[in-house]
């Protein structure tokens, strides 16, 4: 678990502002009758004529990220993963057309000399339902939390507690099974950072907020009921992987959501090193989602 300088965080500041560009680019791109691999292609110009490389292009996975093993799985063949409605993380851009309602998560990331940084919105289309909107927002909010509450000394599963009491407390799954993970010279670095608590995490996961961390941390929450074993923890909604061994989708064809930023960790609270000009629904948090939540399990 590296403890970056100010030096190696401002060079992953600058490819964090290359990434929410990318981003930016990305939100005007996402309308009714474009398709996803149109969406990418303008994620791919955007950091590529900056001088950075898509750092998702070519890759082929992490156990730091979701529970699936990257052993034969082919190279990701994309500068981003476009997720829409029941797909939940790793979309392949292809031939699939935006509509007005869909929900569309746009993750990508950049490699800018040397330097790694990864993020991802969610953007709402046209006439998107209630319901939908809330999940968004949802997210939003627990992203807003993570990056509020951090201070150094807390442990990370301080934070966790209160970004998953978030989305129980609205009524929605978080996706337990896909985690967010250090960042700096490699897209997925130690240590996991997850948006939830079990038991397993605590004993071996866990660790203790520094200056110097930075973290990608990532919520996604999809339109279920959460569920729960017979410890209390959350357990991940069924999903199914597609043949492009990429794509997971929820199984009951729910709509999905995923927003992320890469932060630093400083000596009074967080840095977002991915922050976009995009005004968004980072309002202070909660009294319920200040409350620290009591240990699930």
């Amino acid at each position: 678990m590296m403890l970056r300088s100010a030096d190696d965080i401002a060079g992953i500041r600058a490819a964090g502002q290359l990434v929410a560009q990318a981003l930016e680019a990305a939100r005007a791109a996402c309308v009714v009758g474009a398709t996803t691999a149109e969406i990418d292609a303008v994620i791919r110009e955007t950091i590529t004529s900056a001088g950075g490389s898509p750092v998702f292009m070519g890759y082929r996975g992490s156990n730091l990220c979701g529970s699936d093993s990257s052993t034969m799985r082919p190279a990701f063949p994309a500068a981003s993963c476009i997720s829409v409605n029941e797909e939940l993380v790793h979309g392949v851009p292809g031939d699939r057309v935006i509509r007005s309602g869909d929900v569309v998560a746009i993750d990508t990331g950049a490699r800018l000399d040397g330097w790694c940084a990864d993020s991802a919105i969610t953007v709402c289309v046209g006439d998107v339902a209630a319901e939908r909107r809330v999940l968004v927002d949802c997210a939003e909010r627990m992203l807003a939390y993570a990056v509020t509450a951090i201070r150094p000394g807390l442990r990370w599963s301080d934070i966790a507690r209160g970004i998953e009491r978030i989305a129980t407390d609205a009524g929605f799954a978080v996706a337990v099974d896909f985690v967010g993970h250090g960042i700096g010279r490699d897209l997925h670095e130690p240590p996991q950072v997850p948006c939830s608590i079990y038991e397993s995490y605590l004993e071996r996961g866990d660790f203790t907020l520094r200056p110097g961390m930075v973290l990608a941390i990532e919520p996604m929450v999809v339109l279920e009921r959460p569920a729960r074993n017979d410890r209390g923890e959350q357990i991940n909604p069924a999903v199914t992987l597609r043949s492009d061994a990429w794509t997971v989708t929820v199984n009951s064809g729910a709509c999905s959501c995923h927003v992320e930023h890469t932060i630093a960790v400083t000596r009074d609270g967080a840095e977002v090193l991915t922050a976009r000009a995009v005004v968004q629904n980072f309002a202070q948090p909660s009294a319920v989602a200040r409350a620290t939540p009591a240990l699930v399990g």
